[in-house]
């Protein structure tokens, strides 16, 4: 994959000097989920660059450039102002096949008529992939995925003891949501990963077949003593998503799994007994 930088020099602007608060995720035993200050600090830069304020009227600009000139206080040619100084050699990360971003400088104002705060590098060279949103395992599990149909043959009725019940479900299943995060719009793929059956007497079977109906005895059960009994399938999730600013479209794993669950009708586990007779009625 191949990401193209970021246009070095390329002064983009925005209002108000104090960006609102990043929204911060929890996961669902209520562990905030911290995010970087890099991914923060790319939000406000992309919140301010959408704001579109006149020049005079700015109170922060933002600018990507590889570093202020090393012989002297000032940014590289292009850009006018004073710079913090630089803190000695910048280290390129490696991105494999990406190119990375060059760093992000800002500066503010108190107002339109105050003078200019010296820039100051405000995200450092950076890899492309890193100003992407993580799609988390709460996210993933926030989803409405659909359980896959359960079946049971025979499929109505009583089941016999000691006779095989087959269970399956739907072969090739794949579940596609559109949603967003942080402002990005994003492309979710789950796939069942996982199937646990419990037959509702103690045991179950966890596989990664979906299983397949009569004649086939992929999945079966055998009850040994009669009573009620519920057949519930558990289909654990894996999951992929892409993000629609990301020029590579690469699908990226979800770090995590989700789950869904979902229960056949009760019926009872019955024993049939012979009895011998005499043919006469």
């Amino acid at each position: 994959m191949r990401r193209t930088a970021l246009t070095a020099l390329t002064l983009v602007t925005a209002l108000v000097a104090a960006s609102p608060a990043l929204a911060i995720q929890q996961d669902t035993d209520g562990d905030q989920i911290t995010l970087s200050d890099t991914f923060k600090r790319h939000q406000e830069y992309r919140r301010y660059q959408a704001l579109g304020v006149a020049p005079e009227q700015r109170l922060i600009e933002f600018v990507h450039a590889p570093l202020c000139n090393v012989d002297s206080r000032f940014l590289e040619p292009g850009i006018d102002g004073n710079c913090e100084p630089p803190n000695g050699t910048v280290n390129l990360p490696g991105c494999g096949d990406d190119e990375p971003v060059e760093p992000l400088w800002r500066r503010t104002r108190t107002s339109p008529d105050a003078e200019w705060t010296r820039w100051d590098q405000y995200i450092g060279w950076i890899c492309p992939d890193d100003l992407l949103p993580p799609f988390t395992e709460q996210d993933f599990r926030s989803l409405t995925i659909a359980s896959p149909e359960a079946h049971r043959q025979p499929a109505t009725g009583d089941v016999l003891v000691n006779k095989p019940l087959i269970v399956y479900t739907e072969p090739d299943v794949e579940r596609r949501f559109r949603t967003s995060l942080f402002g990005y719009g994003i492309d979710v793929v789950a796939t069942p990963l996982e199937y646990t059956w419990d037959f509702g007497d103690g045991t179950e079977l966890t596989t990664t077949s979906p299983g397949a109906p009569y004649p086939s005895f992929e999945l079966t059960h055998d009850y040994r003593a009669p009573g009620a009994a519920t057949v519930t399938l558990t289909t654990s999730w894996e999951g992929q998503y892409r993000v629609d600013e990301d020029p590579d479209g690469e699908w990226r794993d979800i770090d995590g799994t989700a789950v869904t669950t979902v229960a056949l009708d009760p019926f009872e586990v019955v024993e049939l007994r012979t009895r011998l007779t005499d043919g006469r009625r």
